[in-house]
């Protein structure tokens, strides 16, 4: 048999091996709009849940199992989620919310506490001691998308990407509501700040931005942004270990692995409708990411 047959058939049955391989991942329906999930009271995976667009009809649930029951709600747009300090945190709207094991939700800082203006708190990240959580102002999304496509952003040597406002920050808040800048809005490469990450070896805690519309993880610390990988436009989750970063991009339906010392930027998996805010769950070896206009979560194995 040629050989050069026999190449295009082994290319034929890995491809063919990848998509049944993807086709198996552990796929669960939770219900409409799923955002952000995280593991939290009693090792349980819980989500935040978007829902609809009236005010007050989002909630957190939680999934035993396969079972979801509704564990918080009244929110409105919750977004992203986090245990720390034996609290859920969520970011919803102007709001942070910290809910405690019976499912009650206090605010733990609202639009008044933060010294500037905000408009769209979106990710949020636990601190190393466990007693703060970093969140991003992402500030209004609208302007960075093409009204001709869906889902579309601006090129970015477009004139509409260069007139983009450069108002997105990173706050710092500790769970008893106390605000502080964390990193600060000018910088462009970060004008809307979607996933945060904190990680590293540094005494002081090393903060990780991806922004959303540059596709760019910029490392910020005393002072400096320091971009440490791109191309990763759209991107909502990000999450930082010692060796890579995984991010998952909301516009393209991707979750990525880049390595921290190459820059080489791998697709784990790609074809979801909008991959969100996921979990990396390191116990298990698995990526828990929401696919947020497929009602879906989908566990990605790592290797």
């Amino acid at each position: 048999m040629p050989r050069l047959f026999l190449s295009c058939l082994a290319v034929a049955l890995l491809s063919t091996s990848l998509l049944l391989a993807d086709s198996s991942l552990k796929t669960i329906k939770v219900g409409e709009k799923p955002e952000s999930v995280c593991r939290g009271f009693g090792g349980k995976l819980y989500i935040s849940m978007i829902n609809g667009e009236v005010a007050g009809d989002g909630t957190l649930v939680s999934l035993d199992g396969e079972t979801l029951t509704v564990f918080a709600k009244g929110f409105n747009d919750p977004k992203g989620l986090v245990f720390v300090g034996n609290h859920l945190v969520t970011a919803d709207g102007t709001t942070l919310w910290k809910i405690d094991e019976n499912g009650t939700a206090t605010k733990l800082a609202e639009a008044k506490n933060f010294p500037q203006p905000i408009e769209f708190l979106n990710d949020v990240a636990a601190s190393k001691n466990g007693e703060s959580v970093y969140v991003s102002e992402m500030s209004t999304p609208t302007p960075m998308f093409d009204p001709s496509g869906d889902r579309q952003l601006w090129a970015l040597d477009s004139p509409q990407a260069k007139a983009l406002p450069h108002k997105g920050c990173i706050y710092k808040v500790t769970l008893k509501g106390e605000v502080t800048l964390a990193v600060p809005p000018g910088n462009s490469a970060i004008r809307f700040p979607n996933g945060v990450a904190v990680g590293d070896i540094t005494d002081n805690e090393r903060v990780f931005v991806g922004d959303f519309f540059s596709g760019e993880v910029v490392q910020y610390d005393d002072g400096k942004y320091t971009p440490v990988a791109s191309g990763l436009r759209g991107i909502d989750g990000l999450t930082v270990t010692k060796d890579v970063f995984y991010a998952s991009s909301w516009t393209q339906g991707k979750v990525w692995k880049v390595d921290r010392k190459t820059k080489e930027v791998q697709v784990l998996h790609e074809g979801l409708k909008s991959a969100a805010d996921f979990f990396y769950d390191a116990e298990n070896k698995q990526l828990v990411v929401p696919d947020m206009l497929a009602g879906t979560l989908v566990f990605l194995p790592l290797d």
